[in-house]
């Protein structure tokens, strides 16, 4: 199944809406970006029960994200210093292994786990919709988790950005 993001929706808001190839919204996220650490909720729109929280480390040398399902910690995000190879690390608390490959910066990235099975790919060319990115979950995987990792590399590239412009 197809999502649909806004790149930087939560720019000018706390909160925004996913939605599918017909434009509904099907989860909300809630939550502070780029405050003192980010930490953001994932919501079922029509329910409105909490699927997964993303939560900041703030005490890492490159930027590291939690990820929480039913309050029970499920697995990390961190960016590595690498020169060649991935420059993300997916490990869940269950001893599984993801791997983001692909042009992280451009929106043209897939997602697969550690037996190099395709879960989900992330690109700004399947999107229908202006300035957003898409992301395709392939059947049967967990949506709240491809998407919660489409958000995490979002926020890693908001932070190198605001980075840059205090060096400029």
């Amino acid at each position: 199944m197809r999502y649909h993001l806004r790149e930087r929706a939560w720019a000018l808001t706390e909160s925004f809406s996913v939605r599918d190839e017909a434009n509904r919204p099907v989860l909300d996220v809630r939550g502070k970006f780029f405050h003192i650490g980010d930490n953001l909720m994932m919501y079922d729109h029509q329910s409105g029960q909490p699927l997964l929280q993303i939560k900041q480390r703030l005490l890492s040398l490159f930027p590291c994200y939690d990820l929480y399902r039913d309050g029970q910690h499920w697995g990390r995000v961190h960016e590595q210093f690498k020169i060649f190879g991935e420059k993300f690390k997916v490990q869940g608390d269950n001893g599984m292994v993801f791997h983001i490959a692909g042009d992280l910066w451009n929106w043209d990235f897939q997602i697969t786990d550690g037996n190099n099975n395709h879960l989900g790919y992330v690109g700004r060319r399947l999107s229908l919709f202006r300035d957003s990115y898409a992301v395709d979950v392939a059947p049967g995987i967990d949506a709240p988790f491809i998407i919660g990792l489409a958000l995490v590399i979002e926020m890693v590239r908001e932070h190198h950005r605001k980075k840059e412009r205090e060096h400029d």
